[in-house]
């Protein structure tokens, strides 16, 4: 029940570029790798990893299997 209530709030902040632990804006992260097909990897200062699709203009939380 809990997962319900915080998802759609972690959802808005990504949508609005920041980290849904720390709230920084992922934008001017510099910590940032490009990977492939217009997508970088984003390290947020918090520890938590994003993919950034630079055509959707889009962040995400990266799974495991991207990360390595």
């Amino acid at each position: 029940m809990l997962k319900k209530l915080i998802a759609p709030l972690q959802k808005i902040l990504l949508q609005k570029k920041l980290c849904p632990a720390c709230t920084s804006d992922l934008t001017i992260i510099k910590d940032r790798k490009p990977k492939r097909n217009d997508t970088e990897i984003v390290t947020c200062r918090c520890g938590r990893i994003f993919i950034y699709d630079k055509d959707l203009d889009l962040y995400r939380r990266a799974l495991l299997d991207e990360i390595e």
